[in-house]
């Protein structure tokens, strides 16, 4: 399965934790087939992991979890276009979306 695919059924899933969880399944065995562009799918992956830590045995305001959803879906929309980008440009792009998920992101 390629990232393209993960992300494509992540946007077509509800916005429930198994959605999320399924994700970072998906993009760390993917890891292993495209190591060279594992840190990619590890910030992702860790991002969507850390969400189905934090609300997995908990009731989410639809609102919430619609947001982080929303938020990830557009870290995924940055990263696949990084994976068209020659591996400098990747490696910028990654570490935007590294900064952003760090310092911006509240939901996850």
């Amino acid at each position: 399965m390629t990232f393209k695919e993960i992300s494509q059924r992540f946007e077509h899933s509800e916005s429930g934790s198994d959605s999320f969880k399924f994700f970072y399944k998906d993009v760390f065995e993917l890891m292993k087939a495209d190591p060279l562009n594992a840190g990619l799918y590890f910030v992702v992956g860790v991002a969507a992991q850390t969400y189905v830590i934090k609300y997995e045995d908990q009731a989410v305001d639809p609102e919430f979890a619609d947001r982080a959803k929303a938020t990830l879906e557009g870290f995924n929309n940055r990263l696949l276009e990084a994976l068209d980008k020659n591996p400098e440009e990747r490696l910028r792009i990654l570490g935007e979306v590294a900064v952003d998920y760090e310092w911006k992101v509240d939901a996850f």
